[in-house]
């Protein structure tokens, strides 16, 4: 989503449904890290109960406490595609062209390297 955000210079009309299920994933952690891990900068250090989350004032803040920490997540994720932009283009770049990538091929992009092996040659 962030990719897509600095892509198109934030043109929701441009953002495509692919990240929907990391949406999706990324809510669900978040929500247990404030349910059960005590991830949470206004309750601190506690674990709900299963009566307490059942309770609508405990998960409205809950919700709100997911949705500050996915903000604070997602702006420091921009800072860094930002700061890393040519190297995610020529990623994105290589993907086109080859589909699929190793972890070294990709390694060696963002290093400003290519993959020895050709487009052809399918992993």
């Amino acid at each position: 989503r962030a990719a897509e955000d600095l892509l198109y210079d934030g043109d929701q009309s441009q953002i495509t449904t692919g990240s929907a299920a990391d949406l999706q994933n990324i809510s669900r952690y978040a929500r247990i890290l404030i349910e059960q891990n005590g991830y949470s900068a206004k309750q601190g250090f506690v674990r709900y109960t299963d009566s307490e989350l059942k309770n609508i004032e405990t998960n409205n803040m809950i919700q709100e406490e997911i949705k500050v920490l996915l903000d604070e997540r997602y702006a420091k994720v921009m800072v860094e595609m930002k700061k890393h932009k040519k190297q995610w283009e020529r990623l994105r770049d290589y993907l086109l062209e080859y589909r699929t990538l190793t972890g070294e091929e990709c390694r060696t992009i963002f290093k400003g390297g290519k993959p020895t092996r050709l487009p052809s040659e399918r992993l």
